[in-house]
């Protein structure tokens, strides 16, 4: 009988034993798993902040192209291929990007000129960076304001083009907008040195 009880007291022994491991193991994994979701959500608590930062950046900039928006007239000029042709500037005409088909690219700074009632609306100083955005397509082209165009009383915003055919093919345009992001108080102005 002892032995029974001996063996029995074992065995109760080894058994209890063997889940107390087996709770370990389990306990320990949990608390792995736990660790982990922690690290996740702190993770991912870092993104969204940094989401939000960016979102609250962006719906700024987007609330001063809403607010700062100006209705222009866009046309087309050609300058003198002259060599010794220059802008209001002070830029040579013939080191700078000109617009060579009737159509605003998007992934050049072109040059502009801008009538008084143009630079007086958007408060544009020379070398100014002006956004011209196409009301229906949305197409936006980034313009560089290097000239004067006297004798305009309309907010009227030239284009300096290449070619004389281009510009006239070009004409008058009424569907646009106008957005000068080098203003002081505008949130373009960090990232826009490197035009």
């Amino acid at each position: 009988m002892n032995k029974l009880k001996l063996i029995l007291a074992l065995f109760i022994s080894v058994a209890f034993c063997t889940m107390v491991e087996v709770l370990h193991q389990q306990n320990h994994a949990l608390v792995c798993q736990l660790t982990q979701t922690q690290q996740d959500l702190n993770l991912s608590q870092t993104q969204l902040k940094q989401v939000q930062t960016r979102l609250a950046v962006a719906e700024g900039k987007l609330g001063f192209l809403e607010k700062n928006q100006t209705p222009v007239q866009v046309t087309a000029y050609t300058k003198s291929s002259s060599p010794n042709a220059k802008f209001a500037n002070g830029r040579s005409v013939e080191h700078v990007y000109a617009v060579a088909q009737h159509t605003l690219p998007e992934n050049a700074v072109v040059y502009v000129a801008l009538s008084p009632a143009a630079q007086s609306h958007l408060h544009a100083h020379m070398n100014d960076l002006i956004v011209l955005v196409q009301k229906h397509s949305h197409k936006k082209t980034i313009a560089r304001f290097v000239d004067i165009m006297p004798g305009e009383s309309r907010p009227v915003v030239d284009v300096y083009f290449s070619d004389e055919r281009q510009a006239w093919l070009w004409g008058r345009r009424n569907d646009f907008t106008a957005v000068n992001i080098s203003m002081v108080n505008s949130p373009f102005r960090s990232s826009i040195s490197s035009y």
